[in-house]
C-alpha cells in the first residue's frame, strides 16, 4: 500500500433516516451524528449522493445546504422548519 494512514476511528453513530415529500418532490435524507464535526450533523441526500454539516446555526444560510442536497426552492421553508425540529443541539467541541 503506497498510503499511511494517519488516523482511525471508531464510534457508533446515531443515525436517522427520513423520507419526505412535499407537493412536487420526494427527498430521502439520512442525518448522522458524530464527535468529529465540531457537533454537527452529517445530512446525506439519496438522491444526489452529496453531504453536508448542518447544525441550528446553518439553518437559515440555505445558499450553503439546499443546492447540495438538492432541495428545490419552493421546499426550503419547509426544510428549515424540519431542520429546526430534527437537528440536535450539542455544544461546539474544540478538536484542535
Amino acid at each position: 500500500m503506497k498510503m499511511d494512514i494517519l488516523s482511525e476511528q471508531k464510534e457508533r453513530q446515531l443515525l436517522h433516516y427520513y423520507c419526505l415529500i412535499s407537493h412536487n418532490h420526494r427527498y430521502d435524507l439520512t442525518i448522522g451524528y458524530s464527535d468529529h464535526f465540531f457537533g454537527k450533523a452529517m445530512v446525506t441526500s439519496m438522491q444526489t449522493g452529496k453531504m453536508v454539516l448542518l447544525c441550528q446555526e446553518d439553518i437559515d444560510m440555505d445558499h450553503h445546504w439546499a443546492n447540495q442536497l438538492g432541495i428545490e426552492d419552493e421546499d426550503i421553508p419547509e426544510f428549515q422548519e424540519f431542520f429546526q425540529l430534527v437537528l440536535q443541539t450539542r455544544s461546539f467541541n474544540e478538536q484542535y
